[in-house]
């Protein structure tokens, strides 16, 4: 008797497993950790509120003023809901003119721009891990190749050290979010800086990256 009455609770356990894992294949029942990170996270819902950036080169103040301006924006959003310290673009045309000195192309900045605030609307849309962690993918070459060109333009003497700008790019809250993610972004961001920057401005900024991918918290 008391063999019958354990093969039914053993029965009615499985059983129970059997319904969970129904739902949760069938999207019913989602796991909680996922739901309560994507929750405490207003990164990509304050991102995916951001206008598309309708340039494809810059080649006026007025092209300039608009790509700093909403990339500004985006950089601001970052800083103040995620706890960056991206510097902002300094948007003048005395800035413009010192700028257009040192970039030469501004398409791979604009697609990262674009790719950020697109990879947000996806994930919003249709919130899983993959689309949360490409999110985080694309914000993380947004955050440090920005920071990084940002410092070898406008703030040399700002950032002293490694470690500041490590954390004023935000790779140390990337890293916590999509690990995986700030060894892909770092890898990746030799070729921006060589195809945006003239080739001195590109050494510095290489430099500053090789320098950041040698360091450890």
């Amino acid at each position: 008797m008391k063999n019958k009455r354990g093969n039914q609770v053993i029965f009615a356990i499985i059983a129970i497993f059997a319904v969970v894992f129904l739902l949760v294949g069938f999207g019913v029942i989602k796991w909680k950790n996922s739901n309560v990170i994507y929750q405490n996270d207003p990164l990509p819902d304050k991102v995916s509120n951001l206008p598309s950036l309708n340039l494809t080169e810059v080649k006026t103040y007025e092209n300039y003023k608009e790509f700093a301006d909403k990339t500004n924006d985006l950089i601001l959003i970052l800083n103040e809901q995620g706890k960056f310290n991206i510097p902002l673009l300094k948007n003048t045309q005395e800035a413009w003119g010192e700028v257009s000195k040192k970039i030469t192309k501004y398409g791979p900045l604009i697609n990262n721009y674009q790719n950020l605030t697109e990879s947000a609307k996806i994930f919003k849309n249709n919130q899983c891990d993959e689309n949360y962690k490409n999110f985080y993918l694309s914000l993380g070459k947004f955050s440090l190749e920005t920071s990084v060109i940002g410092l070898t333009l406008f703030y040399s003497v700002t950032f002293k050290t490694v470690g500041t700008l490590y954390r004023a790019s935000g790779l140390n809250i990337i890293a916590l979010k999509c690990p995986s993610c700030v060894s892909t972004v770092l890898s990746g961001a030799y070729w921006t800086i060589e195809t945006v920057l003239v080739e001195e401005s590109s050494k510095v900024a290489d430099g500053i990256i090789t320098k950041i991918k040698g360091y450890k918290q």
